[in-house]
């Protein structure tokens, strides 16, 4: 293998401690940081509890019971069962933590925090700022999202709040630390001491969820949600839905786009015009995608300019034209489980994706 074909993050190693009796949030954002390393190149070794990590018992579930979630989260690592309560356990991850470069784990109670952390950088995800860490708030992702007002922005205003699907704050609060991860691997080759990297979940959904903060400072009214009075709504299609979506100055594009005289009149000039007359600019646009389908109303509107969205079900998303042509989805070779076909990383190295490996068998 010659030195261009060398993963960025090769030269590196890093443990990855999954404690026992963390929340599952807090378990998702390190396993993500983990696996972005792991995916790169570094030497990630997961340190499981007794029984294993409880991701690996976590739906969504394989056909034959094993959890996809836990395969998608961990793949390229190595892994280790350590029993942290006992001083066994606690001297044999010392021992590890003397040779690597960097420790991902978890607030509270991690044993990792309790350790005098003398070679290796920590990188430690939190649920709550440390401000708020005498909280007696759960921390689970719901609460996070709460916190965050990300439940306000999702749903229908007369229905209650819908959680976003998914794992967003865990996945963002991931992607937030393999950041500090990256950067203190950075400044350690340097030849500078790198600095510990502290993040919690309620503070990267604050950042996530921006327009709140904003929106209450310029107009003292945190936005949430409108319903059928929001700006950029979904729309119906001969084959499904669309999304529509376009930015003050594409609005003349959609205009010519739709081609109804009616969007010429001046209560639609504005940006505030239109959104004080949502509903009669709705009941224009709507017609014109009853008779398209999906990609058509796509292709129209690409042709413009027009950043409208076609919605696609989960599995329609496997045969989409950009995620087929990035090669976004890898054919996994698992020892055990057969050919899995997993999300690899959007990004490329000398040319090459990242092809993903298996991730690691719970060890006996």
């Amino acid at each position: 293998m010659g030195a261009t074909d060398l993963l960025p993050l090769q030269r590196f190693s890093v443990i990855e401690v999954n404690d026992r009796d963390i929340p599952q949030c807090l378990r998702l954002a390190t396993s993500l940081a983990g696996k972005i390393a792991a995916d790169l190149g570094a030497d990630v070794l997961k340190i499981e509890p007794p029984g294993g990590d409880p991701v690996r018992r976590a739906p969504p579930f394989l056909p034959h019971g094993e959890s996809a979630l836990f395969q998608f989260l961990n793949t390229s690592k190595r892994s280790l069962v350590l029993d942290l309560a006992s001083d066994a356990g606690r001297v044999t991850l010392g021992k590890l933590l003397d040779a690597a470069d960097a420790v991902l784990f978890e607030e509270p109670a991690s044993v990792a925090a309790e350790l005098r952390i003398k070679h290796a950088t920590p990188i430690e995800i939190a649920a709550f700022p440390v401000e708020m860490k005498a909280t007696t708030r759960p921390a689970s992702e719901f609460t996070i999202l709460a916190l965050g007002g990300l439940l306000h922005m999702v749903g229908e205003p007369e229905r209650k709040p819908l959680k976003l699907g998914g794992h967003q704050a865990s996945y963002a609060a991931g992607l937030t630390a393999f950041t500090g991860l990256a950067a203190a691997l950075a400044a350690r080759e340097a030849g500078r001491t790198a600095s510990a990297v502290r993040i919690s979940l309620a503070e990267v959904m604050q950042w996530v969820n921006w327009k709140a903060a904003s929106g209450a400072d310029a107009t003292g009214v945190s936005p949430g949600r409108e319903g059928k009075r929001s700006e950029f709504q979904i729309v119906p299609c001969r084959d499904g839905y669309v999304a529509i979506v376009y930015t003050v100055t594409q609005w003349p594009a959609v205009r010519t786009l739709i081609g109804d005289p009616r969007l010429d009149d001046r209560k639609f000039t504005t940006r505030a015009d239109r959104r004080r007359n949502v509903t009669e600019l709705y009941e224009v646009i709507r017609p014109w995608f009853a008779d398209k389908t999906r990609l058509e109303v796509q292709a129209l509107a690409q042709a413009r300019g027009v950043p409208f969205g076609p919605i696609f079900s989960p599995a329609e998303l496997l045969e989409t034209e950009q995620y087929v042509a990035r090669s976004f989805f890898a054919e996994v070779a698992h020892p055990r489980l057969g050919t899995l076909r997993l999300p690899q990383l959007p990004v490329q190295w000398n040319g090459q994706s990242f092809a993903p490996r298996p991730a690691p068998e719970l060890p006996t």
